[in-house]
């Protein structure tokens, strides 16, 4: 028998805070062990220790760490894997530098295609193994001034989106697309900016931006709990039959639905109004 006994194990990415923090307790709940990785360590020293949990250190987008978290799990029955890690910056296009983007793509999507592709040999070795690729709403759709996250978004859809017609028979691909969420998402947003207040002085953009935050930090504050969402993905983790897509709230069910159905002039003039584009 495997390390671990019976129980199926899941890792997940990105559990320093907000949706991956509570997935760990909550998978762990379901009966499933969980290796919770972060690329700092030390953000998951106070999680209870047990026989049904590892912690470890995993950076996504370096692969000697990729290549140590592969090592230390290769006695585990892993079942599932979760692509949570991730973060958005903010900006208008016409600012963004080739290296904004390029670190965008680097974490989101590359770092997310890395693990699902370092992990897919462990995961081959159960029955019924699974694959949880977190995207948002912003795959779907666009809005202004989050460019580099909207597209590295669009990225992950058509990653899972193409995986599974690949290998959807033997390993089930699930698309997690949540709208607004109450995490740290926004004052990592404002991390990200480095000197982007600089380069917007003086520019159409500096009043949007900020009106742009206060919008944002509003969505934050009314958007569904991390556990709410992290329940809706532990149950497509478990499920026997896991589904091919799971839209998490409100906001993320009805916008979709708002652009696929108002003429695209229409969709398009309400963006910018309330962006403050027009």
């Amino acid at each position: 028998m495997a390390a671990g006994g019976a129980r199926p194990w899941v890792l997940i990415t990105g559990c320093s805070t907000g949706i991956g923090r509570a997935l760990v307790p909550l998978c762990r709940e379901a009966g499933w062990g969980v290796v919770a990785t972060a690329r700092r360590v030390e953000t998951l020293a106070d999680l209870p220790p047990g026989e049904d949990l590892r912690v470890l250190a995993l950076d996504v987008t370096d692969a000697a760490s990729m290549a140590g978290a592969v090592a230390a799990c290769a006695d585990l029955p892993l079942r599932g894997v979760v692509n949570n890690a991730g973060y958005g910056q903010t900006g208008p296009l016409e600012l963004a530098r080739s290296e904004d983007l390029r670190a965008q793509f680097e974490t989101n999507v590359v770092g997310l295609h890395a693990v699902t592709t370092a992990f897919l040999p462990l995961l081959r070795r159960q029955p019924a193994p699974r694959i949880i690729q977190v995207a948002s709403m912003l795959g779907r759709l666009s809005i202004p001034l989050a460019g580099p996250y909207n597209a590295s978004k669009h990225a992950v859809v058509a990653l899972a989106e193409t995986l599974r017609l690949e290998i959807g028979e033997e390993v089930a691909v699930v698309l997690v697309e949540p709208g607004a969420v109450r995490t740290e998402f926004q004052e990592n947003l404002t991390r990200a900016w480095g000197d982007l207040p600089e380069r917007a002085r003086g520019t159409r953009y500096e009043a949007v931006l900020a009106r742009y935050l206060a919008a944002r930090a509003r969505g934050r504050s009314q958007g569904i709990p991390p556990e709410a969402c992290a329940r809706r993905i532990v149950k497509a983790l478990v499920a026997n039959r896991p589904p091919r897509r799971v839209v998490i709230g409100r906001d993320a069910f009805w916008a979709g639905k708002a652009k696929a159905l108002l003429p695209a002039a229409w969709w398009e003039g309400l963006l910018r109004r309330v962006f403050g584009l027009r």
